[in-house]
């Protein structure tokens, strides 16, 4: 694994990152509506891994970007308040998004005297222990079903400026090694976020999940630096489509009882979403591995950044709030329902052209909302700057 320079001045910004980050929203959108049939076409259908994954290494990717190479270069403190306040705005929208799905599913049960809609995604727990719901809600602690990424995230964001102070230190080999021993610690020990009232810890555990964030902040670094954190190798390349296919079989074939006849820990052996395990883990790094250093001239290298999915992916929190409450709305739609092709097509394609709408509109308001403060308004050359303001009389 070669170690780069962090730091340094980076190149131009990768439309590929902007592309598979808008890839994984979509799909995200559509495996959180379950039982629709579309579901079964997404890339979880394909190998160990699937959106969130991918999803959760681009963050960390980006954020070497956004947070790393200012912390490295200097300004520690702010860009560790940077972190800390994007955490808090992920933390809001959550809320946020938590408090928009009950709502939608009391609407649905006030609207068809159905009370069955009170029992889904965890809501049933408002109704039987409503202030350790709420306690828990604001903690973190309870999070219902299908919005449970977002508290994942606010934590790790919580981790980086710690990662960013290991790096400093000993460099990106340090950072692996400090995450893989966390990683294992989890996976061995069950260390996790409780879950409160209800029992248990969180589907996306913090602790384990901080491996693959960190191994896309890595990768962000040394791209950073002007190199490949793995440089391209033909027999690594070769090793990489190997497992990629022999887990499209494994998972083609439904051979998940193979995995028993395999001796170790589950960790290594199992395909936990939890925990990250070694499958799940090796999958999405293989993935990367192969795209990132797909062939000169494939259509992987010519991802410009007007690609739909690149424009999408440059909006993914909106994207992402929007999706979640479209998937939501969605699931409360197909309630009692069994799969039919008509509605269940009507519905995701409704739902992605929505999300492609609401990229496009952000696309075209953040080009015309960011120049006008330096666009003429005059053949002399005033601009908005240079007009007088108006005067402000005293308030009592």
């Amino acid at each position: 694994m070669a170690s780069a320079p962090v730091g340094a001045p980076g190149s131009a910004r990768d439309s590929r990152v902007d592309f598979f980050r808008g890839f994984a929203l979509l799909t995200i959108f559509v495996n959180h509506v379950p039982g629709v049939m579309w579901e079964h076409l997404t890339s979880r259908n394909y190998g160990f891994s699937d959106s969130a994954e991918l999803f959760v290494f681009l963050a960390g990717f980006a954020s070497a970007f956004a947070y790393g190479r200012s912390f490295l270069q200097g300004s520690a403190l702010v860009a560790s308040i940077k972190a800390l306040r994007r955490a808090g705005t992920l933390y809001l929208v959550h809320i946020t998004l938590t408090m928009i799905a009950v709502s939608l599913f009391a609407l649905a049960a006030m609207t068809t005297g159905d009370g069955r809609y009170l029992m889904q995604l965890g809501i049933g727990y408002f109704m039987t222990q409503p202030v350790e719901t709420l306690a828990g809600v604001a903690t973190l602690m309870h999070q219902l079903a299908y919005l449970n990424i977002l508290p994942m995230y606010c934590v790790i964001l919580l981790m980086l400026p710690f990662m960013l102070a290991i790096v400093r230190r000993v460099g990106l080999p340090g950072l692996l090694i400090v995450s893989a021993t966390l990683w294992a610690i989890a996976g061995t020990t069950g260390l996790n976020l409780p879950n409160h009232p209800n029992p248990g810890g969180w589907q996306f555990n913090p602790f384990a999940w901080q491996i693959v964030f960190a191994i896309g902040l890595a990768v962000g670094l040394a791209k950073a630096g002007g190199r490949a954190l793995v440089a391209y190798n033909p027999t690594l390349y070769a090793i990489a489509l190997a497992y990629l296919f022999l887990s499209f079989l494994f998972v083609e074939f439904q051979l998940w009882h193979w995995s028993s006849l395999v001796p170790g820990p589950f960790l290594m052996t199992g395909f936990d979403k939890t925990f990250v395990t070694l499958p799940r883990l090796l999958h999405i790094l293989a993935l990367v591995y192969v795209f990132a250093h797909a062939p000169s001239g494939s259509l992987v290298r010519r991802i410009g950044p007007n690609n739909l999915l690149s424009v999408i992916g440059r909006h993914s929190l909106p994207i992402f709030a929007t999706g979640t409450i479209l998937s939501v709305a969605a699931q409360a739609l197909r309630f009692n329902r069994e799969p039919a092709f008509v509605f269940d097509t009507a519905l995701i394609a409704a739902g992605l052209a929505l999300h492609v709408g609401l990229a496009l509109f952000l696309e075209w308001w953040r080009g015309v909302s960011a120049p006008v403060r330096a666009r003429p308004l005059a053949a002399g050359g005033a601009t908005a700057a240079a007009l007088p303001g108006p005067r402000l009389g005293r308030t009592t």
